[in-house]
């Protein structure tokens, strides 16, 4: 758990203008809705350009960069929009430290509150071993390790994600993450100076740790933990726990949902924010039935004392082929439009995960008018060029709106090939 100190990359052996090199057509990559306009920011030389998306100010100079991080090499891109077009900065190589290996998680957060951001990230290790925690800050053009941390008390190989909050009130950010595989909760402190990392398991789940969040879900003022605890035949839950006045988890959960409508699931995936826009949070829950049975089903909730469905967004649906969404859905105001909308995109890789795919790789926009949920689908991608994308919904080039930025993949994950980093945006003047 000892930390390692260090320069790990330069982002000038990797600089570049998006536009030195012949790119192509965004008509080429994917069909955009009317009302709808989509950019290039780069193309990337491997099969999956983000496992994980991230809009912030990775390197603190007041603007916001897009983060991804990528396999089978495990890079850590930084993209920034300039005067001249977008830059690409390569910003680490090799997170898992094997190949092939996977970066699966980037945040960019402050992690001790002294007014610099860091960027955490988290591994997927596919030849197998412990999964690796970074934290780490971009100064100018080099990337400096701050803190590494690969646990013993972690057996799983795989990050889902990592949230961030500050759950003992000291002032520093702790981090926490449910693992794929074996289903551990592990968290991690910090110490102030961010030079170390301490790991200790707070809870095991009986499932695989396949998507959690720290919010406010109940609009109680007080933040509560939720995870997917999954990847399981007929055993797929989502969980809501409680911290107590120390920050620490409370077991067991204060509330389970078990599939819907008596329907047991193998899968489930969510997210939270206030998608009625009435100034309350709901959860929205994605649940897969069966492994190998392409459905979707989408049910945004209110939570009380008990889990109330409010809205169907989709029921038993095959337009979100492998029906995975980690990392794919996000509540925001993606049309800037005033009110948030949940934004949803597919994954169409069965080499990854052995399922049989239409390879759809669709782009949803799904909100709440007058009452009753309308899905709109805002991009296509072309099947010979993706299959898949992450997403992240923000001001990417610092216009003043949002935008939605996609990381595509194609193929086998385990293997090279060409990706995509895509921006769509509300056309402007169009009222679609």
């Amino acid at each position: 758990m000892k930390a390692r100190i260090g320069i790990v990359s330069s982002a000038v052996a990797a600089l570049a203008l998006a536009g030195c090199a012949p790119q192509p057509s965004i008509r080429k990559l994917m069909s955009i809705a009317p009302g709808w306009s989509g950019e290039l920011i780069p193309e990337v030389d491997e099969s999956y350009a983000g496992w994980d998306v991230e809009i912030g100010d990775a390197d603190n100079d007041g603007l916001n960069e897009v983060a991804t991080v990528t396999c089978p090499r495990g890079r850590m891109y930084v993209f920034e929009r300039t005067a001249r077009g977008w830059i690409t900065k390569s910003m680490f190589s090799n997170l898992a430290q094997d190949y092939p290996g996977m970066g699966l998680v980037a945040k960019v957060v402050d992690l001790n509150q002294d007014g610099v951001n860091e960027i955490v990230a988290g591994t997927g290790q596919e030849n197998g071993g412990t999964a690796i925690l970074y934290a780490m800050e971009l100064r100018g053009d080099t990337l400096v390790a701050r803190t590494t941390c690969r646990p013993e008390v972690n057996c799983s190989s795989c990050t889902h994600g990592i949230a961030c909050f500050d759950l003992d009130h000291d002032g520093v950010l702790e981090a926490i993450s449910a693992y794929c595989g074996g289903g551990e909760i592990v968290r991690y402190d910090f110490d102030r100076y961010l030079t170390t990392a301490t790991a200790r398991l707070i809870h095991q789940l009986s499932g695989s740790g396949e998507e959690f969040v720290i919010a406010d879900v109940d609009n109680d003022r007080s933040a509560e933990y939720l995870t997917s605890n999954g990847f399981r035949a007929a055993e797929a839950k989502v969980e809501i726990y409680e911290f107590d006045d120390r920050g620490e988890l409370v077991i067991p959960p204060r509330l389970v949902l078990d599939g819907f409508d008596g329907q047991s699931c193998f899968y489930a995936s969510l997210t939270v924010g206030d998608l009625e826009n009435d100034g309350l949070n709901e959860l929205v829950v994605e649940w897969k039935p069966e492994q190998r049975v392409n459905r979707a089903t989408i049910l945004a909730y209110r939570v009380g004392t008990e889990a109330q469905v409010a809205y169907t967004l989709a029921y038993q649906d095959t337009a979100f082929d492998l029906a995975y969404f980690e990392k794919m859905m996000e509540i925001a105001d993606a049309d800037n439009d005033g009110r948030n909308e949940l934004v949803v995109s597919t994954r169409g890789e069965e080499q990854s995960e052995h399922i049989e795919s239409r390879h759809l790789g669709h782009v949803f926009l799904l909100e709440i008018v007058d009452g009753e949920p309308v899905r709109t689908l805002l991009a296509d991608l072309h099947e010979g060029k993706a299959e898949s994308s992450r997403l992240a919904v923000g001001d990417a080039d610092n216009d003043g709106k949002n935008e939605i930025v996609l990381a595509t993949g194609k193929g086998n994950r385990r293997k090279p090939g060409t990706s995509y980093v895509l921006l769509l945006h509300k056309a402007e003047g169009s009222t679609r």
